[in-house]
């Protein structure tokens, strides 16, 4: 038994270790380009109709990199799923859509997550324009079907 505690214990440290390993590169991520802000947004109704149950943001920071980041006000129940979207416009990427699910992004909003966010495009051009959406999906037992939907204003 004393064997099982030492082996759990230090599993429990490397994990700890394996997150802070982490945890530096997203600090100078963010030293580097402070100054996110949402630059536009828009709420998430399930099947189009109020209340909200979300947002859907459009973000921009000082380096200029966009990103798309969906919040649900609460935890996903077992039979539901999120994502954001970007979608861009113009430049010689016009029309690439990257999910939470992109590389570099990190994974679509499932059972009792909130949160998401694409991967971040830097955009100097001046040109190109950005959307964010987010659709939520619930499986009831014959796969997910989008129950809705909803994307803030097209935007640089």
């Amino acid at each position: 038994m004393k064997t099982l505690g030492i082996l759990l214990s230090t599993a429990g440290l490397a994990g700890v270790g394996a997150f802070a390993l982490a945890t530096p590169a997203q600090a100078v991520e963010a030293a580097n380009c402070p100054g996110a802000r949402t630059i536009s947004s828009a709420q998430i109704f399930r099947d189009n109709k109020p209340p909200g149950w979300g947002d859907i943001r459009l973000i921009r920071d000082s380096c200029s990199q966009y990103w798309a980041e969906v919040t649900m006000d609460s935890r996903l129940p077992q039979y539901a799923l999120t994502s954001a979207y970007l979608i861009q416009y113009g430049g010689s990427n016009n029309g690439r859509v990257l999910s939470c699910d992109s590389a570099g992004g990190n994974g679509a909003v499932g059972p009792g997550e909130r949160t998401c966010r694409t991967p971040k495009v830097k955009s100097l051009d001046g040109r190109t324009t950005f959307v964010a959406m987010a659709r939520e999906f619930h499986n009831y037992g014959g796969g997910y079907q989008k129950i809705s939907e909803n994307r803030t204003a097209r935007t640089r």
